[in-house]
């Protein structure tokens, strides 16, 4: 992962932090409000015996990417601070 290097020239330092920790914010909403639809069993009544559970699966999925994004962004603000 490439990570920003401060130099005169850029944006500073404490601008770089604060906007990348209002994305971790964000992001930690999103990743609250994904957990919070978790797919119920009762909405994939259909005639595909595994649809509730490829769904589950298909949102596990979901919640791990924001996750992985949410990872890089705190490094990424961890560098910064």
């Amino acid at each position: 992962m490439q990570l920003p290097v401060i130099n005169l020239n850029g944006t500073a330092r404490e601008d770089l932090l604060r906007d990348h920790l209002e994305a971790l914010r964000a992001l930690r909403f999103a990743a609250e409000k994904l957990s919070a639809i978790w797919p119920h069993g009762r909405d994939y009544q259909t005639a595909e015996i595994n649809a509730h559970r490829e769904a589950q699966r298909e949102h596990a999925e979901r919640i791990r990417m924001v996750r992985t994004v949410m990872a890089e962004i705190e490094t990424i603000a961890e560098h910064l601070a």
